[in-house]
């Protein structure tokens, strides 16, 4: 096999920026390495007096050779201008905006002669497309955990001589070999004109041609991008892919595969373990759950929290479809993939695993992480071999109660007709979900997941429910469970006495508000009854909805409900205030297990009304803070009863038969 060539030609087309440009050849003739550099650079009419003379300057002094193109003439031109300086010589083109690294010319050539085939190779850099570290095609704001050349020393170490294929390397930085320039021919410039695309069609060339372009995964090229063009991008950018789709067919199926596959995901999570095991870090308790947004979620960075205090590091196990797309509202396919992170940790987005493919991985990074413990959440479209994760690695685990998932299939304990069930045996379960509306998740069949989960609550050290209704649900289905009744961390409400809204005439509006993501489950079809009862009747109610619902333009039809839509995390309280409402209405018509929406309406100051059913009703009688409903009212009845409230309050958390 060939080594690697003893001097290679650095070819840098110089368009704009001059303080990127002289930062750029500055680290190329700093960098020290065995293989050296012959710096190339080429003005192409360079708009900038100031650059063009501080090009010539450095000229004058033999450390770089200048070439000058009398008009502007495009990358593509300018870098056959530059390769063609030097015929017998390899090429590394790289961007005036880019900065380089001790030893990473002698990496790039070691890559580029790690086997006979090779045409091209790309190292790794923050804005590469698919050879970009940390988040893979992405344009990424440089890690504030490490400096650049610490990361470049980084990847040389955890990745050191390890490439990946790759279907296109990337014109930031790119090693040409020079074999494969004669073989295949320069850059098209009749094609491509000023730029965009042909470091792509020569790639997509050397591959017809039975060579090979790699990513270099020990070497880490800063690239700011946009800097050696002018204010053509977009443009250039959709003609060239378009003449680019057009020459090479398969180009986008290719690269649509390769993202798919993303096999330099593994070199990728090495580097970002290799950058967490730079800081000290405290025991991890790993957490199982989904990755979707709600009050799961909340309680999830309220747990971190409470585990920084008690001196561990908080670990998060999701699976990676809900880590992409996390709005509760949303459907994502499951697939086997999950996604770990660490609450505080840098951001380190390569730690996916595929399961079962990747366990063995999964469970070395997790020693290496220093596991200490787990906790079982939730394993909506989690893997089954996840849910291994205490025994596999040899450690104690607990549960904690969100929902009822544990041994509903439909997770809300409501049947085929929208309204709870009876609890049956699992196998009347099946009849429920034959019969109904059809799932969207992967829970197992019922007899299965409660074997399951009878297997997973007996084996816990403690399984924590947030409410006497859900503990008790659940110690009927598992006797052998150790539940604890653990409420949720609550702040101390300051309620306005019941009275404060009045004294109310009878005809001025109430406006009453309803929090969160309102659909069947949280009363959404209640609401829409009760909203046009209140417009049919004229009755002096509206209602406005911090959050969104399944179908606001249907509760828009009746006049009497405003949806402000989503917001952030931390705004509820806020957005509620502003809203100005009287009271607060909690219509979940499933067993809630513990219920934000209520935290939130106290938190803003509100009286709550709700269905006397799960946590919201059992909350409401211990606080007081609001009265009960019967689960069995029509949205007539449910006006009927609050309009009787507002005229005449009964005692705090009575129940308004």
């Amino acid at each position: 096999m060939r080594k690697p060539p003893a001097v290679v030609d650095v070819v840098v087309p110089v368009y704009k920026g001059l303080a990127e440009t002289r930062a750029c050849l500055q680290s190329v003739l700093r960098a020290a390495g065995r293989v050296r550099p012959r710096l190339i650079v080429v003005n192409d009419a360079s708009p900038d007096p100031r650059l063009a003379d501080w090009l010539r300057e450095l000229s004058e002094t033999g450390r770089a050779i200048l070439l000058e193109n009398a008009t502007n003439l495009g990358f593509p031109a300018s870098a056959n201008r530059g390769m063609a300086y030097g015929p017998a010589h390899d090429v590394v083109l790289l961007n005036s905006d880019a900065l380089v690294f001790d030893g990473w010319l002698d990496r790039l050539a070691a890559a580029a002669y790690s086997a006979p085939d090779i045409a091209t190779a790309t190292p790794f850099s923050n804005n590469a497309t698919i050879c970009s570290y940390p988040t893979f095609n992405a344009d990424n704001p440089l890690p504030g955990d490490i400096a650049p050349a610490a990361l470049d020393a980084l990847l040389a170490r955890v990745n050191a001589g390890r490439t990946c294929d790759i279907p296109t390397g990337v014109g930031f930085c790119l090693y040409l070999r020079r074999d494969a320039l004669a073989a295949v021919g320069d850059f098209d410039v009749a094609a491509f004109e000023r730029g965009y695309g042909e470091e792509n069609d020569f790639c997509r060339r050397a591959a017809a041609s039975g060579r090979r372009n790699v990513l270099c995964a020990d070497v880490n090229v800063v690239h700011a991008g946009g800097a050696s063009f002018g204010a053509t991008k977009d443009a250039a950018l959709a003609r060239n892919l378009a003449t680019l789709a057009a020459r090479h067919p398969d180009y986008l199926g290719l690269i649509a595969d390769f993202t798919r596959r993303d096999p330099a995901l593994p070199l990728r999570r090495a580097a970002d373990m290799a950058r967490l095991a730079r800081t000290t870090r405290a025991p991890l308790i790993l957490r199982l759950c989904h990755g979707l947004d709600g009050g799961t979620a909340r309680r999830l960075a309220e747990e971190a929290a409470e585990l920084a205090a008690l001196g561990y590091d908080a670990g998060l196990l999701v699976p990676a479809a809900h880590a992409a797309s996390p709005r509760s509202g949303e459907q994502t396919e499951p697939d086997n993939r999950v996604r770990l992170t660490l609450t505080g940790a840098p951001d380190t987005p390569n730690l996916v695993y595929a399961l079962p493919d990747e366990w063995a991985a999964l469970l070395a990074d997790l020693r290496a992480l220093g596991t200490a413990g787990v906790v079982i959440h939730h394993f909506l479209d989690l893997p089954e071999l996840a849910l291994s994760l205490p025994e596999a690695l040899g450690l104690p685990y607990e549960a904690r109660i969100h929902d009822h998932a544990w041994f509903c299939p439909r997770i809300t304990l409501l049947n085929d007709t929208g309204l709870p069930c009876d609890e049956p045996a699992p196998e009347a379960c099946l009849r429920c979900v034959a019969a109904g509306v059809p799932l969207e998740n992967d829970l197992p069949p019922a007899p299965r997941l409660v074997a399951r989960s009878a297997r997973l609550l007996a084996g816990a050290g403690r399984v924590l429910a947030p409410s006497r209704d859900a503990a008790g649900r659940l110690a009927r289905h598992f006797p052998d469970a150790p539940v604890v009744v653990a409420p949720h961390p609550e702040p101390v409400f300051a309620l306005p006495p019941p009275p404060a809204f009045l004294p109310w005439d009878g005809r001025t509006p109430l406006q009453l508000a309803l929090i969160g993501a309102i659909g069947s489950h949280k009363g959404y079809d209640v609401l829409l009854a009760m909203a046009r009862d209140a417009a049919r009747r004229e009755l002096p109610l509206s209602f406005a909805v911090a959050g969104f619902t399944k179908d606001d333009f249907a509760l828009f039809g009746t006049g009497r409900v405003f949806v402000t839509g989503r917001y952030d995390e931390g705004e509820a309280e806020g957005v509620v205030r502003e809203l100005g409402c009287q009271a607060a209405l909690c219509l979940s018509v499933w067993p809630e297990t513990w219920c934000y929406a209520l935290t939130e309406a106290w938190r803003a100051g509100l009286w709550t009304v709700g269905f006397d059913i799960g946590a919201v009703g059992e909350r409401i009688a211990d606080t007081g803070f609001g009265w009960r409903l019967p689960l069995t009212l029509s949205g007539r009845e449910v006006n009927d009863r609050l309009l009787a409230l507002f005229a005449r309050p009964p005692a705090p958390g009575a129940l308004l038969a």
